[in-house]
């Protein structure tokens, strides 16, 4: 007889290297084939009653816990930010290497700037991440983030963190207005995810008084060899994570508990929420930071997206919400900094 040897999906996730089996035949468990979508125009309503917003946040959790992703459809960002957005992507990635090197993440002690292709390596099998971006993150320096007046700034230098490109002109201004319109949307999902735990709407404001929110437009050209990957498979280490595909191109991918790839194809004016091992972490579990990756197959067509991480303020200490704990769920972790965990993750991502 022929003994067929188990094949694994690897991937990069918690801080650690994980693979997953790939199931087929009677081996198949019930999961998820597809990306579900949620409409938030009646939850973000000012004339939303708790009974809608509560049904929504149920959509919510549904989601977070059997899938770890869906698609946000009326989330409130204006389609005329985003073609700016992204215009500036597509003015900036078009530059010449050397100019876009004048901003290189390492001349930057707080990993923020711009990163070549193939400079990052999720899957130690690939060749490396076929991707380029900008690493754009919190700065309590910058006027644009209005830092709250209270905001201890020990964990922070004095002078700027972020490196800014000059061209195109109004880079800067553009994604800064993009990343305020990311945080109002945020601040409402976090409500409606709190309602979805059984704890009051405001529960989590005191964690993300100044989130560690980050931004990283993204350039994936098309890719050259069959082997290559845009980014490794990897799950977020995130609250939550906001993805705007920008560009038709299909190339996101979520892993399903069979171990099989799921497209999660752009859906114009749509963003992709997926959740983070913060959010995974203070659930206890419940909800799932799903791992996934970026290939883009296509032969000629770049893709651009903008992800927007959004996670607690440096000093919250994250720690396993009450609902989330009973006798079939017993507490899995303890108390932890935001701060020092996202430092250790984002080192480990970026030099392994």
């Amino acid at each position: 007889t022929t003994t067929i040897e188990p094949e694994y999906v690897t991937f990069f996730a918690g801080g650690n290297k994980g693979k997953r089996l790939i199931l087929s035949g009677s081996q198949l468990k019930p999961t998820f084939s597809s990306i579900p979508k949620i409409d938030f125009a009646r939850a973000l309503s000012s004339s939303a009653t708790p009974a809608t917003r509560r049904e929504i946040a149920l959509e919510v959790r549904r989601n977070f816990t059997e899938v770890g992703f869906f698609y946000a459809a009326n989330h409130g960002i204006s389609a005329e930010l985003q073609d700016n957005v992204l215009r500036v992507m597509k003015e900036f990635f078009a530059l010449p290497t050397e100019e876009k090197m004048k901003i290189h993440i390492n001349k930057s002690p707080y990993i923020r700037g711009y990163e070549a292709l193939l400079e990052t390596k999720l899957d130690v099998k690939t060749r490396g991440d076929l991707k380029e971006a900008i690493n754009i993150a919190d700065d309590p320096s910058e006027p644009e983030q209005n830092a709250p007046v209270d905001l201890d700034r020990t964990p922070y230098p004095d002078g700027p963190m972020n490196q800014w490109p000059s061209k195109p002109s109004d880079f800067r201004e553009v994604i800064c207005e993009y990343r305020e319109a990311c945080l109002n949307f945020s601040k409402d999902l976090l409500k409606l995810i709190a309602i979805s735990l059984d704890l009051e709407e405001d529960h989590f404001s005191k964690l993300t008084s100044f989130p560690m929110a980050g931004l990283r437009p993204l350039h994936y050209p098309p890719q050259e060899m069959m082997a290559d990957v845009g980014i490794g498979a990897h799950a977020d280490y995130s609250w939550f994570t906001l993805v705007n595909q920008l560009t038709p191109v299909p190339a996101l991918e979520v892993l399903n508990h069979n171990g099989h790839w799921i497209s999660a194809p752009p859906i114009p004016n749509t963003l992709v929420v997926n959740v983070g091992d913060f959010l995974e972490r203070a659930t206890n579990d419940l909800f799932q930071s799903t791992v996934h990756r970026v290939v883009n197959r296509s032969p000629d067509q770049e893709r651009y997206s903008i992800p927007y991480f959004f996670s607690p303020s440096h000093d919250a200490m994250i720690e396993t919400i009450e609902t989330c704990v009973s006798e079939e769920r017993p507490l899995q972790y303890g108390l932890l900094k935001a701060g020092d965990w996202q430092k250790k993750r984002l080192l480990s991502a970026r030099y392994k």
